[in-house]
């Protein structure tokens, strides 16, 4: 973010802040953006310690050297302004309660850690593993994309997720791909693969439950595929190779085609298309790292 139409104090000089109408930003010496707000008057708003924000940013800036970034805006265009800046940088700050203290991570990054936390949990059902990352590849914009292979019952979590009541940047962070798997668009309607995207990571999740249960059932004999690894500080299990895949032979489309006259993907399709691309991860080679906030 290039700041050249804003004036900027320190957190600990905001008293320094004009008496006038206007935006303000507070951003850390990263340029992590955690509050935007509007004020009638700034410097009455900053005064002392009478912002409701105050606690929880004096507490932690020492560490992260807060600056509130601040431009003159007319009164009847506060509103408006407040709002697009708020879209433009999706504070940390806007929209949650009020604490005492700073979050020591940004909420996408604590959700994707709950969600591997989650789908990595032993259930009756799925007693000795749930779910498997499948590999990595680099997309064309650079992003680092995980493939998750999970059971079809666990995208009610997925779903949950991106319908977040309360947090807008985890809905945000969902995105729907849509893909043919490298096959005729006429014969076949794209399959929908969910992805959750964040500061230069995508995972994408399928649903490929013979792949769960082949290792369930024989899991001491077929371990010797699998290994642990941590991501984001998150033990998981993680495939060394396919090449137990084609002992599955599993059918890439379902057997009913729809009232378009065209077949439908199961998920071990997209499996199968991206496979070349994929790279194995190893404990040695792997580092899945989270700025601190």
């Amino acid at each position: 973010m290039e700041w050249q139409d804003w004036k900027c104090v320190d957190f600990l000089e905001r008293g320094r802040l004009p008496a006038e109408s206007g935006i303000y930003v507070v951003v850390d010496s990263e340029n992590f953006v955690w509050y935007v707000g509007k004020a009638r008057n700034l410097q009455n708003r900053w005064l002392g310690r009478g912002h409701h924000r105050y606690p929880q940013l004096i507490r932690s800036n020492k560490k992260l050297r807060h600056r509130i970034y601040w431009k003159t805006v007319l009164t009847l265009e506060l509103d408006e302004k407040e709002q697009f800046y708020i879209r433009l940088f999706e504070p940390e700050l806007n929209g949650r309660k009020v604490k005492n203290y700073l979050p020591k991570e940004a909420e996408v990054n604590r959700e994707i850690k709950r969600l591997l936390k989650v789908l990595n949990k032993n259930t009756f059902l799925f007693p000795v593993i749930r779910s498997i990352i499948a590999g990595e590849y680099t997309d064309d914009l650079g992003n680092r994309c995980v493939v998750v292979v999970t059971n079809l019952n666990d995208f009610s979590i997925l779903a949950k997720s991106s319908r977040k009541r309360y947090s807008q940047k985890v809905r945000n962070s969902w995105i729907e791909l849509e893909t043919y798997c490298a096959s005729d668009e006429k014969e076949y309607k794209p399959l929908i693969v969910p992805a959750y995207t964040f500061q230069g990571y995508r995972f994408e999740f399928i649903a490929v439950p013979e792949i769960i249960f082949y290792f369930e059932d024989s899991f001491d004999e077929r371990i010797r595929w699998l290994q642990e690894i941590d991501m984001f500080d998150v033990p998981i299990k993680a495939l060394k190779g396919l090449g137990f895949f084609k002992n599955l032979n599993l059918e890439e489309a379902y057997g009913f085609v729809s009232s378009d006259n065209k077949r439908t993907f199961k998920d071990v399709a997209y499996l199968k298309y991206i496979s070349s691309d994929l790279s194995f991860i190893s404990q040695e080679s792997q580092s899945f790292t989270l700025p601190a906030k």
